[in-house]
This record gives structure tokens, C-alpha cells and sequence, in this order.
């Protein structure tokens, strides 16, 4: 398994990467997908570095400055020296000196994410060349964190499918239905269940959406 260590303000890099990674059918710890609601933050990560065969740190001034990226290396150099694994491989966003220990470590430079840094990050973890299944990779994956099979009220649905925001409700949609009655015309409202986006205003008919892919 490969842990991604980062500073949440290189969220957007790390999210590229894990789906660069996930696209080979690999393993991945990144704190989106393994830490939810009530969680234990600390122990879901123990046990993410625990069992690591990998770890990924990706460098910047951001991750210079965070107090958990450098626990997070502490702990997998200490184990790392002990027993030989993980593998610490040091992705370079910027020109931010790594620490000495990690100074003789061939470390790959992230440049914009082009095609030549997700062949560069392929090599350093399985030593071959990547597939071409990023797009599939990418779908998966999002259908895979923007669902919940608890959340029956809201078509299974834990984030909105447009935005990506996890403030969406059940709500109570509705038609006017008309119908001659005594020589004019009656109105009655019919009520149907439906979920909606709280931030950006998505919204559907339970009916409307999906069963397999929630959209």
C-alpha cells in the first residue's frame, strides 16, 4: 500500500497522484478516502503508515512548515531504518530543501502534472511504465466517494454529483396536477422525493437518478 503524505494546501497535487496511482489498480492511503466522519484521525493514519509499502511525501515550503507531514516522516524513517520498509520516495513541488535524512533519496520533481511526471511516478513505485486506464481510474473513483449505500433518503448519494460539496439533503419536490372537476378546472399538488445541493443548487427526483452510477 502507498501512503501519501501532504500539507492540505497541496491537496489538489495529492489528489492528482492518488488517481495517477489508483489508474495501476494499486493501493492508496489519502486522507479523503480513509478518514471520514467520526473517524479517529490519528489512528486511522497509524494504521495507514503501519502498513505501508510505500511512502509518498510530497515536499513543498507548505509541507516544510506542517507539523504532521514531519510526524508522519519521523515515524517512517524510524521504521523505515529498523526493518527497511516503506520505501520513501520525495516528490519535489517547489525548491524546498528535503531534510538531510532524505538527501541521498532520488527524489522526482512534480512539475504540472504532465504526462511525463504520472510516467516518472509510475517508475519510482512498480518500476514500469503506466497504462493508459487514468480516465477509467478517475470515474471509478468518484463514484466510489461521492456514494453511500446508508444514505437511502438521498439516492445513496454522500456529496453532490456537480460540485462535489457534502451539503445536500432529502427534500419534497412537487408537480400541480389539473383535472376538470364540476365544470372547472381543480388543482392538486403531488409531493415527490428528491435530493438537492444546499451549495451549488444540483438537484433530481429520487426516480430521476441512477441506481448504478447516482447521476
Amino acid at each position: 500500500m502507498i501512503f501519501i503524505s501532504h500539507n492540505k494546501r497541496d491537496r489538489d497535487t495529492a489528489r492528482n497522484l492518488a488517481l495517477s496511482l489508483v489508474a495501476e489498480n494499486l493501493s492508496i492511503w489519502y486522507d479523503e478516502w480513509e478518514i471520514t466522519a467520526g473517524d479517529s484521525i490519528i489512528a486511522q493514519i497509524n494504521a495507514g503508515l503501519a502498513s505501508c509499502t510505500h511512502f509518498l511525501i510530497i515536499w513543498s515550503r507548505n509541507a516544510a512548515k506542517s507539523h504532521w507531514v514531519r510526524r508522519e516522516l519521523s515515524s517512517t524513517l524510524a521504521r523505515s531504518i529498523q526493518i527497511g520498509t516503506p520505501r520513501l520516495i520525495p516528490i519535489l513541488l517547489d525548491r524546498t530543501p528535503l531534510p538531510e535524512l532524505l538527501a541521498d533519496i532520488k527524489a522526482i520533481r512534480y512539475q504540472d502534472g504532465r504526462e511525463e511526471d504520472r510516467r516518472d511516478l509510475i517508475r519510482a513505485v512498480t518500476g514500469r511504465n503506466p497504462s493508459a486506464d487514468l480516465i477509467r481510474a478517475v470515474v471509478r473513483k468518484y463514484h466510489e466517494v461521492i456514494r453511500c449505500p446508508q444514505k437511502a433518503d438521498t439516492a445513496r448519494l454522500k456529496a453532490c454529483p456537480k460540485c462535489g460539496s457534502d451539503s445536500i439533503e432529502a427534500w419534497e419536490d412537487f408537480e400541480v396536477n389539473q383535472e376538470w372537476a364540476d365544470g372547472q378546472i381543480m388543482e392538486s399538488p403531488t409531493f415527490i422525493p428528491a435530493v438537492r445541493c444546499l451549495e451549488c443548487g444540483w438537484s433530481r427526483r429520487l426516480y430521476d437518478i441512477d441506481p448504478e452510477s447516482g447521476v
